[in-house]
């Protein structure tokens, strides 16, 4: 349990969906995720699904066929209003006093970290029904990022404008520790307001009681 813990956490962090533009502005893009890290790929398939509208985001990761559900909320332009719930087998926990990195966590691709952004519009492939270029990301620390975007969709975010232009319905990010790969397989353009809203009997708890529940 405390390994589930430990990947459904740095998941959402690692891959949070940017602030990145007729243009769809509300909707719902899923994601199926890869990895060569073992610890992920014992989890089995993971679908991240990224929620959002002019005022909210909402991202989620289903590992173990929805024996595991994580789950981000944050209004776009309120960071400290970021909530976090996990549905571990039943242990339903809301997750609160999330600090800035995890806000963060909702704006994909820790864009604020980009150092440099090549474009190839040239390279192109069609995901989920949309057509998408190629941009080739370098960051501030040691992870690298090679994305497929398009201009057809985009999400409010209260981050500062971000050197990556687009939204990603393809990532690939390669760390010093995993590759992990996202590619969307759906995109809606209608979303619920529920995805925004918190379902009831979810046990309010700090990360401090939640870490200590979940094994430390």
């Amino acid at each position: 349990m405390k390994k589930i813990k430990q990947i459904s956490i740095c998941l959402l962090l690692l891959v949070s969906i940017s602030s990145i533009g007729q243009v769809m502005t509300s909707g719902v893009v899923k994601y199926k995720m890869t990895s060569d890290n073992e610890q992920m790929a014992m989890m089995g398939d993971i679908i991240m699904t990224n929620y959002f509208d002019n005022e909210n985001v909402a991202v989620e990761v289903d590992m173990m066929g929805g024996m595991v559900l994580t789950k981000i909320y944050k209004k776009v332009n309120d960071p400290k209003s970021t909530k976090m719930t996990m549905d571990a087998m039943g242990n339903k926990y809301e997750i609160t006093g999330i600090d800035e990195k995890a806000s963060k966590g909702v704006d994909m691709a820790d864009l604020d970290n980009i150092a440099t952004v090549t474009f190839d519009k040239t390279a192109t492939k069609e995901i989920a029904g949309f057509k998408c270029y190629k941009a080739t990301v370098t960051y501030n620390d040691e992870k690298t990022g090679e994305f497929y975007i398009t201009d057809a969709i985009k999400m409010m975010s209260s981050t500062k404008e971000s050197k990556l232009k687009g939204f990603p319905l393809e990532m690939k990010i390669t760390t010093p520790d995993a590759v992990l790969e996202l590619k969307a397989t759906e995109v809606f353009k209608v979303v619920s307001k529920d995805a925004f809203i918190i379902p009831e009997g979810f046990e309010k708890v700090t990360m401090e009681e939640f870490q200590e529940k979940m094994g430390g």
